[in-house]
């Protein structure tokens, strides 16, 4: 099994002035969402930005026009939730698993640049992805022939989602997004659901623009984000909520006297495991289907079927207790945001 970094890109993407249907719209999503209505994780737009090929030759599992390959390694690529050496820690069970079923080399990607993953997924040269919601749903958008395979669960017995969360120090005297108005505020970048988008759709809840009324600040991982917080760089921080309550704590780099949690959204639906079905032959996505159908990625299924000694040695993804089948519809909030907002992300 082989684990290989690609190069780094940070090239950004910006939203339209928002009207004030576009606020109106806003608020009528998240009442729905806080209603039951599973909605968003988030990425970005087009741009110019390559993925690094993990053998250092262009990437390319099948031929130079993207037809479907099995030969080769797979290609997955993470997307930015956290710095790139607990990203890549979390994948090494993920791969082993994956190369075991399908009887292939895995080579791991990844990108500080949320694009970088669309753009991959567009150009053939990324078979899997992992990690943001809307990136999965733009790469579909963007032309990608991608299918979600499954998504995360934190612990066992959760639904499938998450939630983003707003910080501030205890210090800052700041009580609710409203008081953030001309403070610095840390997203996570602007291709980020968690840690942009449904953070832009808080902040106009408030009577407040994302960024013209804010010092907007895109430190690029959602750990990032809050180290920034607690260096003092950013007044008010925003990042999912994997990361403030288990990831970072169980690094011995957050506590609870740390911070204060100012805002939640509402249920984002659960960041997938996506496939590029233009890049891998049939047997492959058979196989790849059949992995999350028969619930294999689970922890404790994981120590049944050998891959694990204990359920203790199981190391998921961002800490995961398992990445459960989902449908498609469930990122409908994703595309609702989109229509509302007009934002050029979307694009």
């Amino acid at each position: 099994m082989t684990l290989r970094k690609t190069a780094e890109t940070t090239e950004t993407v910006r939203f339209q002035p928002l009207s004030r249907l576009a606020v109106a719209g806003f608020a009528a999503l998240f009442a729905l969402t806080a209603c039951g209505e599973a909605a968003d994780d988030g990425n970005g737009a087009d741009n110019d930005t390559d993925v690094e090929d993990t053998n250092g030759d262009d990437a390319d599992a099948g031929d130079d026009n993207g037809d479907a390959s099995d030969e080769g390694p797979i290609r997955l690529t993470g997307v930015p939730a956290e710095e790139a050496t607990h990203l890549e820690a979390g994948f090494e069970l993920l791969m082993e698993v994956i190369e075991g079923e399908t009887g292939r080399e895995v080579e791991f990607s990844h990108s500080t640049d949320y694009n970088a993953v669309i753009e991959a997924m567009v150009a053939g040269q990324a078979d899997m992805g992992i990690g943001s919601p809307f990136t999965y749903v733009r790469a579909g958008d963007a032309g990608a022939n991608v299918d979600v395979l499954g998504g995360r669960i934190e612990e066992e017995g959760e639904e499938a989602g998450y939630h983003s969360y707003a910080l501030t120090r205890p210090d800052t005297g700041i009580e609710s997004l409203e008081d953030a108005e001309g403070e610095s505020v840390c997203y996570v970048e602007q291709g980020s659901t968690s840690g942009f988008l449904y953070p832009s759709a808080g902040m106009l809840e408030a009577g407040l623009d994302p960024e013209e009324d804010v010092d907007a600040q895109f430190p690029g991982s959602h750990d990032g984000a809050i180290l920034a917080l607690l260096d003092g760089q950013c007044d008010v921080a925003f990042a999912y909520d994997s990361m403030v309550e288990v990831l970072m704590p169980n690094r011995g780099e957050l506590s609870e006297e740390d911070y204060e949690i100012i805002w939640e959204s509402p249920l984002i639906p659960a960041s997938p495991i996506f496939m590029n079905r233009d890049t891998l032959d049939e047997e492959t996505q058979q196989t790849l289907e059949s992995i999350f159908e028969e619930n294999l990625i689970n922890v404790d299924n994981l120590v049944d079927a050998g891959y694990c000694d204990s359920a203790d040695e199981c190391s998921l993804p961002e800490e995961s207790y398992e990445y459960t089948p989902v449908d498609d519809d469930i990122y409908d909030g994703i595309r609702e945001v989109c229509e509302i907002t007009e934002a050029e992300a979307c694009d």
